[in-house]
């Protein structure tokens, strides 16, 4: 009997040092982050402070637009890479109904179809007006895959046709980048005076794309 219990014991402390051994090797150590300084003049409107549609208070910008623009998560990147925001907003093509959910910072703005959910919580606006947009889609699984967005609101050149067909310029949302953060991340996203921080969780078990250990942009 004795020598059964320390045969179990064995078998048990065994096992508690594969499991140990396992997890300690999922303790990866990442690089430390990646730093960066954009310093571009951004062709952004003049007009983007008084904007009728936004992503930090109502009238919201519909979710479904910023889903389209971001674009299929098996593509590569985004098709849509500008697109009239107010005639957008009041359109069918992108009608649904905006939710908002109230968080400690910035509204969580989203849609609901069965299953599937995709929603935007604005992080900061640049100086020189790019909006920094973190986007969450569900697609009925159980993944959540996370992205950033970076926008600017600009005057596109057109045409207006009427009794007279003369150019014009018509405000635009443009998309100007995207960063895949990955299914499920828990890091950490900071901005404060042009300086974006994102992160992964400590621990090394969740790496970000492209940047495993993070990355830090100074906008200029």
């Amino acid at each position: 009997m004795i020598r059964t219990i320390q045969v179990i014991l064995s078998i048990a402390l065994l096992s508690c040092a594969v499991f140990s051994s396992a997890y300690a090797e999922t303790q990866v150590a990442l690089p430390p982050p990646v730093i960066k300084e954009l310093i571009h003049e951004w062709p952004v409107s003049p007009t983007w402070e008084t904007a009728l549609y936004t992503f930090h208070r109502e009238e919201f910008i519909n979710p479904k637009i910023v889903e389209e623009m971001q674009g299929p998560l098996a593509d590569s990147g985004p098709q849509i890479i500008s697109i009239n925001i107010h005639n957008a907003n009041i359109s069918n093509q992108f009608f649904s109904e905006v939710r908002v959910r109230t968080t400690k910072t910035m509204p969580y703005v989203y849609y609901q179809e069965q299953d599937k959910e995709f929603g935007y919580s604005l992080v900061g606006i640049t100086t020189t007006g790019i909006h920094i947009v973190h986007t969450q889609s569900t697609q009925g699984g159980s993944g959540v895959f996370h992205t950033l967005l970076f926008f600017i609101y600009t005057d596109t050149d057109s045409i207006s046709f009427g009794l007279e067909v003369i150019p014009s310029a018509t405000p635009t949302l443009t998309l100007i980048g995207s960063l895949p953060l990955g299914d499920r991340f828990a890091g950490t996203i900071t901005f404060a005076e042009d300086l974006l921080t994102v992160l992964p969780p400590k621990g090394g078990t969740q790496p970000i794309p492209f940047y495993s250990g993070g990355i830090i942009v100074r906008f200029e």
